[in-house]
């Protein structure tokens, strides 16, 4: 009877060693700390190139926490057209990490949305991903005739697997949702 307890106990202990030994699998779509999203704005002039401007979201130590350090306020000029370019990074590791490379990378996984209140302006002409599906690294924003305030929130949606064309900004996980103020003057 001993040896047969010997041999329970030693089976038991075997088995714990193996299972305390297992690696756990790293998830490959683990979301990323976003920190810094900064919207670059190029105006369209007639024969050329016009006014660069970048509006700038920065939350070093991500959601929940301290404050946002800066919280531009998006202002358009009154019937202009934009070229909108996002850079998407994570500021709280040195170097930074592009965010935005990883979004480029796996853009069958990912959508943005751009929502304005008050009609205040139209974006379009997303850029597309490997499968024709809007992504909205870049886009085209056409501000409104009428001066006005509101909000432009800028959604980075994470779909793997289930991005389809005409997804509504619910579908996917979200990485990172922001109000910014939008005036247009």
């Amino acid at each position: 009877m001993k040896k047969k307890n010997m041999y329970l106990a030693l089976a038991f202990m075997l088995m714990l060693s193996i299972v305390g030994c297992k690696k756990d699998k790293a998830d490959p779509n683990e979301e990323e700390l976003i920190t810094t999203v900064k919207v670059k704005l190029t105006e369209k002039v007639l024969g050329g190139t016009g006014a660069i401007t970048t509006f700038e979201f920065k939350d070093l130590d991500g959601e929940g926490g301290a404050a946002p350090s800066k919280f531009d306020e998006i202002v358009l000029a009154k019937g202009k057209i934009y070229d909108c370019t996002l850079e998407i990074l994570n500021e709280s590791t040195s170097p930074a990490d592009n965010i935005t490379a990883e979004i480029l990378a796996e853009a069958n996984d990912h959508q943005l949305y751009y929502t304005a209140t008050n009609g205040l302006v139209a974006v379009s002409n997303l850029n597309n991903d490997g499968k024709g599906l809007p992504l909205g690294i870049t886009s085209t924003w056409t501000a409104a005739a009428a001066a006005g305030t509101g909000t432009l929130n800028v959604t980075l949606k994470h779909k793997p697997g289930v991005k389809a064309a005409g997804d509504p900004v619910s579908k996917g996980g979200t990485d990172i949702s922001i109000d910014f103020k939008l005036s247009v003057k």
